[in-house]
C-alpha cells in the first residue's frame, strides 16, 4: 500500500511540476507560481513525508529547466531560478511534514 501511495504522490508531483512549467511559460505571475510551488509541495509531502525531497525536486525543478531550454533568460538565470524554486519547494515540503506530525489542531470531541 505504501508503494502505491508513493507512486501516486510522485506522479502528482511530476504532473504538477510540468503544469507549473507550462503555466510559467505563458504568464508573468511569479508570486502566484511561487505560492503554488510551496502549497503543492507541502500538501504532497504531508501525504507522503518520506518522499519530501523527491516531491520538492519534481514540483520545483521543471520551471527553471524549461526557462533555460527556452533560451529567454540563459543558463545563469535558469540556475538561479532553479535555486529559488527548489528552496521554495523544500520549505513547503518540510512544512507539510511538520503539519502532518502536528496532526489536527482542533481538540477532539468531548
Amino acid at each position: 500500500m505504501r508503494t502505491v501511495v508513493t507512486a501516486i504522490v510522485l506522479t502528482l508531483a511530476c504532473v504538477a511540476g510540468l503544469w507549473l512549467a507550462y503555466v510559467d511559460a505563458r504568464t508573468d505571475d511569479t508570486g502566484i507560481e511561487a505560492g503554488l510551488i510551496f502549497l503543492i509541495a507541502g500538501a504532497l509531502s504531508a501525504v507522503r513525508p518520506r518522499a519530501a525531497v523527491i516531491v520538492a525536486l519534481l514540483v520545483g525543478g521543471f520551471i527553471p529547466i524549461a526557462e533555460s531550454l527556452r533560451g529567454a533568460t540563459g543558463i545563469p538565470a535558469g540556475l538561479a531560478g532553479l535555486g529559488f524554486a527548489i528552496v521554495g519547494a523544500l520549505v513547503g515540503a518540510y512544512l507539510g511534514i511538520v503539519a502532518r506530525r502536528l496532526g489536527p489542531l482542533s481538540p477532539g470531541p468531548g
